[in-house]
């Protein structure tokens, strides 16, 4: 279910029991070719990946977040389970992860290790929709409605 990545002129994705892939996209002419850079035993399921430095950062089937390096699909680290979705804005090395329970993480994005600098509870309904967030406006939608928080 997870959007696939744009990283430069490559695609990255991952499947439900599949694994992920990177793949090249090149051009000549009027001819594309698509060529298979990478494969991971990483297995996304509903979320999108993001991409920092270099850095791809995946929340995983088994509900564990991990990163895999662009250039050969590494994993540098591999978290304990958290919630069985999340979706995740970026802004420079920062993320917000959003799960379904409605817990709202604030990350500091590294492929040296897992960085959770702050959460808090911003639902008591399940949280399925994607987070969104514009200025200092954070827009969460659960299943009763729609909640605006402000950052400080």
């Amino acid at each position: 279910i997870l959007t696939p990545t744009i990283i430069g002129d490559s695609v990255f994705t991952s499947s439900y029991g599949g694994g992920s892939f990177l793949f090249d996209i090149a051009r000549t002419n009027d001819t594309f070719t698509v060529k298979e850079r990478w494969k991971a035993k990483a297995e996304g399921y509903m979320s999108s990946a993001v991409q920092v430095d270099g850095q791809l950062y995946l929340h995983l089937r088994n509900q564990r977040f991990t990163n895999l390096n662009v250039a050969d699909g590494k994993s540098g680290w591999t978290t304990k389970p958290f919630g069985k979705y999340w979706s995740m804005v970026v802004n420079g090395k920062s993320a917000l992860a959003l799960d379904e329970k409605g817990i709202l993480l604030l990350l500091n994005l590294n492929g040296q290790e897992f960085s959770e600098v702050d959460r808090l509870k911003v639902s008591d309904q399940e949280t399925w929709a994607h987070l969104a967030v514009s200025g200092n406006q954070i827009f969460v939608r659960d299943l009763k409605g729609l909640t605006i928080w402000q950052m400080q």
